[in-house]
């Protein structure tokens, strides 16, 4: 005959277990978001270009915790995250990263990035040779 005191704790870890399994699976799942940084994070990147990536990361975590009902559908906002991270990421890295080939405007917005980088350092190299030349 089984003690009643044997069937408390019985029960109570039959409903612990399975609670426990679930959220051991649930913390498992890594979401698409997650993931995308987190390969994003291994490529070699500028100290500015990381500054950028924490900050376009930060801003999305945000936008999502403070509207549940994003106005954005998920899908469309995943499109504006990988448009923004494209503008870091070269062809061979964005197709590591994500498994896919850049869209016409991915291409462009990296190549904007590119050509704003290039005049910040034709800018510092004039800055250069104006304090070196003689002065007339």
């Amino acid at each position: 005959m089984v003690r009643a005191s044997r069937v408390a704790p019985c029960l109570f870890l039959l409903a612990l277990i399975p609670t426990l399994m679930s959220m051991a699976l649930n913390a498992r799942d890594v979401s698409y978001v997650d993931q995308l940084f987190y390969k994003i994070e291994k490529f070699p990147l500028a100290s500015h270009d990381r500054i950028a990536l924490r900050a376009l990361r930060n801003r999305f975590e945000e936008e999502t915790i403070k509207q549940p009902q994003p106005p954005l559908p998920y899908r469309d906002r995943i499109d504006e995250l990988l448009l923004c991270t494209a503008g870091l990421l070269d062809e061979n890295q964005f197709l590591a990263a994500t498994g896919l080939h850049k869209s016409v405007d991915q291409q462009l917005r990296y190549e904007l990035r590119q050509m704003q980088i290039e005049l910040v350092r034709l800018k510092q190299l004039s800055q250069l040779v104006r304090r070196e030349s003689p002065d007339d």
